[in-house]
């Protein structure tokens, strides 16, 4: 039988002269293998802070930092909530691949302004630090240092923006990384999702990695949501430091394991209730103790290694403004304002927002309108504004009032026949929006602002605003489901020179999603019953207080969308130019910054109208941008002649939230 052969041993090289000895050994280094570190010891060793300082991890952090230099994982997920420092480990990643492994990256932001504020904020600092200097020195004013492109020996960083179709092409890149890929655009042009084209960049490197990052959003509609659940749909199991029980961190719902905090309203003291038997009553303090000790567990183990996904959230960070008292704090100013909770529910979380698209039954809606006569402002409403919807044969004009607790009174509802495309229609919608409503106690209330839908009939809705500066404000439906209640858009006036005015006419956007979900929760409001209201008991904020105007149609056209949670969009179930109005009026009130209006400012308006008095003047807002209508001043009564113009988590990991009271 053959003897098997010795392994080779290294034999000395024998030199003369401790000079040239020291010299070989210097060679013989530089030619030795260098060790190649995970992501983790990396940055341990060489990562910087925004101060300057050295980068300790958080030990969660350092489980999702290895998944990158990990060479079994060809794809990363984290769907995270804010305070979690990953935007640090992305950091750390860019400086890594310039120090240790050259490589060609491709990182997208939402939008090609993003893409540049992120070079210059984030990604300069981090081609300062030492370990990157040692590598390469990007010189000012260098053709490999641009601002949205940076070349260094063996590789390349390029920063692009999702919102341009031409921001796809012509490039392949070896690791992609996606920053925030739930706020891009719904999709780049006619190109499809962005996700999948940007992905599309590296499918012929040899070495791949695509990596997604984001807060979610709503739920169906989330792109994170989507990629963590074809993951291994990883969380963080952290032990009890009394009895050891390893459990999934929740922020609870009051009855089971999550936060609690002492007082229930004003709390001074948090602490959190253990899943395990013994229910034992954790402390803040040892937050860290359990993350030391803590792992990664996947719940969907057969996607991996391939595609590690990780979902992690605010109760796990150390950061001081992540304390669990202050998020207790938190969700108590939330709790009550959809507007409020949905953000706490993202970004304090790391969950999407679920929703609640079931629209009140019409004919329930329509059973229960008051007597109030169509026309009169009732004496709560201290402020009218109204929304336009524009139609093929047809104007309609509705006519909203407004209280200090948000209650809406259905006050007017004109419709204009006519064709849109022609002055006559549009004058006779003028004299609806210039004229003034009785209001109980005799005196009369004008409009404050009015929205109007450019979605048909565009360029004509936008010269007839023009010719009502400081009352009319074109407005059209943001395409992002979490976009906010109202936003200007820039100018549309093109300048001297084929570009766009900055002092120019602006377009409102109306966050449809949030506002059709907060109309649909106050519709589900009761009123109080005749009893209580004869002993003076009031509907509860919010409450949306229809007349005779509204129609069976009109109830019906109030409740048309309808929420398809699998395909993440609202399907119209019939018209709704109702609900469209009253969105467009609703806006409006954020337009004119009643949204942030002290009780002192309500007070004082109130007064002034139940005394029949010229309400005060506000002070002027600045909601509205440079050049653009500003906001203008509650009308006074009738003794005003002319307008003034103004300037799962909660009960487990992925199992749904708001499972009972606290």
């Amino acid at each position: 039988m053959k003897s098997p052969t010795n392994p080779p041993t290294s034999e000395p090289f024998p030199v003369e002269g401790a000079v040239v000895a020291a010299q070989v050994a210097r060679w013989f280094e530089t030619w030795k293998p260098r060790k190649r570190l995970s992501l983790s010891e990396w940055s341990a060793q060489h990562a910087r802070l925004e101060s300057g300082k050295r980068y300790r991890a958080f030990p969660f952090q350092n489980g999702i930092a290895d998944a990158f230099t990990d060479p079994a994982v060809r794809q990363i997920t984290v769907m995270k909530s804010s305070r979690i420092g990953y935007s640090q480990i992305v950091q750390n990643y860019v400086a890594y691949c310039i120090h240790q492994a050259p490589t060609r990256l491709l990182i997208y932001q939402p939008t090609i302004d993003d893409a540049e504020t992120y070079s210059k904020d984030d990604l300069e600092p981090v081609l300062q630090w030492p370990a990157v200097r040692e590598r390469v020195v990007f010189k000012p004013r260098h053709p490999d240092n641009k601002l949205r492109a940076k070349r260094f020996p063996g590789g390349w960083v390029q920063i692009k923006g999702a919102n341009s179709p031409k921001e796809f092409r012509r490039v392949t890149a070896d690791k992609v990384l996606l920053e925030e890929p739930d706020g891009y655009p719904p999709t780049a042009g006619r190109e499809g999702d962005q996700a999948a084209l940007a992905f599309k960049r590296c499918l012929t490197s040899d070495d791949p990695l695509k990596a997604a990052g984001s807060t979610p959003t709503v739920a169906g509609a989330s792109r994170v949501e989507k990629l963590f659940q074809e993951g291994t749909q990883e969380h963080r199991y952290v032990p009890c430091p009394h009895c050891g029980h390893m459990q999934v961190l929740v922020f609870g719902d009051g009855t089971g394991p999550g936060i609690r905090w002492e007082p229930r309203e004003n709390p001074t003291r948090a602490y959190y209730r253990c899943a395990g038997e013994a229910a034992c009553e954790i402390e803040e303090d040892w937050k860290a103790w359990m993350d030391e000790r803590g792992e990664w567990r996947a719940h969907a183990p057969q996607n991996g290694p391939r595609h590690r996904s990780f979902h992690i959230w605010s109760g796990y960070s150390q950061f001081e403004g992540a304390a669990w008292l202050e998020l207790a704090r938190e969700f108590l100013a939330a709790r009550k304002d959809p507007l409020l909770l949905m953000p706490f529910v993202n970004q304090v979380l790391g969950e999407t927002w679920k929703v609640k698209g079931d629209a009140p039954q019409w004919r329930r809606l329509y059973d229960r309108r008051s007597q109030r006569q169509p026309g009169l402002v009732p004496r709560d409403a201290l402020l009218l504004t109204g929304g336009i919807d524009v139609q093929g044969n047809r104007i309609e004009v509705f006519i909203w009032g407004w209280a200090p607790d948000k209650r809406s009174f259905l006050v007017d509802h004109r419709v204009v026949p006519g064709n849109p495309f022609l002055p006559a229609t549009w004058e006779d919608v003028s004299k609806i929006i210039t004229g003034a409503w009785r209001r109980a106690g005799g005196a009369e209330m004008r409009l404050s602002r009015v929205g109007a839908d450019i979605g048909f009939a565009t360029t004509h809705v936008l010269a007839w605003a023009r010719k009502h500066p400081g009352l009319v404000i074109p407005v059209k439906g943001a395409s992002n489901h979490h976009a906010p209640v109202f936003a200007w858009s820039d100018s549309r006036d093109p300048g001297p020179r084929g570009g766009k005015r900055k002092r120019g006419q602006r377009i409102g956007m109306v966050g449809g999603t949030i506002l059709t979900q907060e109309l649909y929760g106050l519709l589900n409001l009761d009123a109080p019953t005749e009893e209580d209201a004869e002993q003076g008991v009031v509907p509860p904020p919010g409450y949306v207080d229809l007349n005779g105007l509204a129609t069976e149609e009109f109830c019906k056209q109030l409740v048309g969308l309808e929420w398809l949670e699998k395909s993440g969009e609202w399907k119209k179930v019939h018209p709704d130019e109702a609900l469209d109005g009253w969105k467009y009026a609703r806006a409006m009130m954020t337009a004119i910054g009643a949204d942030r209006w002290t009780d002192s400012k309500w007070r004082e308006l109130r007064e002034a109208w139940d005394g029949e008095e010229p309400p005060p003047p506000p002070r002027r807002g600045t909601t509205a941008p440079p050049g653009a209508q500003e906001a203008e001043t509650p009308p006074p009564p009738a003794a005003r002649e002319g307008r003034r113009q103004g300037g799962g988590w909660f009960n487990g990991p992925r199992r749904g939230y708001f499972g009972g009271g606290r």
